[in-house]
């Protein structure tokens, strides 16, 4: 059985163009009451970096993925959701035909000297997934040990 196919996939296995994308596209799920207030945030914040050109293509392309108007909470899990893994493919596709403005990112990676990998062909370490784990374990217990303590402020100096 091979284990990749169940281990999801997780920040520790992108590239830093690869987390760069599905940081900016939490960003822009959860940052204000709309997407053109996470767009703003976003081409201000970013203003400085190399791909910051390629932002508007960006927002096309969440656009037209699943989920693309539910505004959300901010996601913290270091782990990718199934629609960051059909982004990541969407961009990384060797597709003859793609939509213009993943073509138009493509373009502005190329410019750059990187690319964004399909999801499938990214090695999943599992490492990601591992420490969320010990993570919760850790928090359960220490919640068991300690009742209220964090209700109560945490720990105060």
């Amino acid at each position: 059985m091979e284990t990749s196919k169940f281990t999801p996939l997780g920040f520790s296995d992108l590239t830093s163009d690869e987390a760069f994308v599905v940081s900016v596209f939490r960003h822009w799920q959860s940052c204000g009451t709309t997407c053109r207030e996470a767009e703003t945030s976003l081409s201000d914040m970013l203003q400085h970096d190399r791909l910051h050109h390629g932002l508007l293509s960006l927002f096309d392309l969440f656009a037209t993925l699943p989920d693309q108007h539910g505004r959300r909470f901010k996601n913290d899990s270091s782990l990718l959701s199934p629609v960051e893994e059909a982004l990541l493919d969407e961009i990384g596709a060797f597709d003859t035909r793609p939509k213009p403005c993943v073509k138009a990112f493509q373009q502005v990676l190329d410019e750059a000297g990187t690319t964004v990998r399909p999801a499938s062909e990214i090695p999943r370490s599992g490492y990601d997934q591992l420490v969320e784990i010990i993570d919760r374990k850790a928090s359960k217990v220490f919640e068991m040990l300690y009742p209220g303590f964090w209700e109560a402020g945490g720990y105060q100096t």
